[in-house]
């Protein structure tokens, strides 16, 4: 259990500022192509690694230094150079994205143990106050108790986790 005093995250987010995040969310959203996979196509596309993506730069310079007199024309570079661009412009926006989510998830964890921590130690002050005979305090922790109930001892409740 963590020490009640130490609060490491003692903020909400404000209206604005939800409602900013969601229209960012919501703006990126609508600023990306359309498009998206079934499983088996997650499955069986290839993936760019380092060395796809530089064989794939390679073969643009090919294309453009010897490619017009023998390709054929149907091998059109602008579709290669246009799914290229946006493959380095999504790696960004991935890369980005994934270390916000990071750090949503983070907050999210350090929040909803403050807060589950702190709820157990009010549970446990209900039933110290119920086991002391304070009144009204039954009422308040047996309310709290069923959410432990077909779970063991009370004892086991400071191992459990968010």
């Amino acid at each position: 259990m963590s020490n009640l005093t130490e609060n490491r995250i003692n903020r909400i987010l404000d209206e604005t500022a939800m409602t900013n995040a969601l229209a960012a969310i919501t703006n990126l959203e609508t600023e990306l192509p359309d498009g998206s996979l079934d499983d088996a196509q997650r499955d069986n596309f290839r993936a760019i690694n380092v060395q796809n993506k530089v064989f794939t730069e390679d073969v643009m310079i090919e294309m453009e230094n010897n490619g017009a007199d023998i390709l054929p024309p149907y091998l059109d570079i602008s579709l290669l150079k246009n799914d290229f661009a946006l493959f380095e412009q999504l790696d960004t926006l991935e890369s980005r994205m994934v270390n916000a989510v990071r750090k949503i998830a983070d907050l999210k964890r350090i929040a909803g143990h403050e807060a589950y921590s702190f709820a157990l130690s009010v549970y446990k002050s209900y039933d110290a106050a119920n086991q002391a005979g304070i009144p009204g305090a039954k009422e308040s922790y047996e309310r709290l108790s069923e959410r432990f109930n077909g779970q063991g001892r009370v004892n086991e409740i400071e191992e459990e986790t968010p």
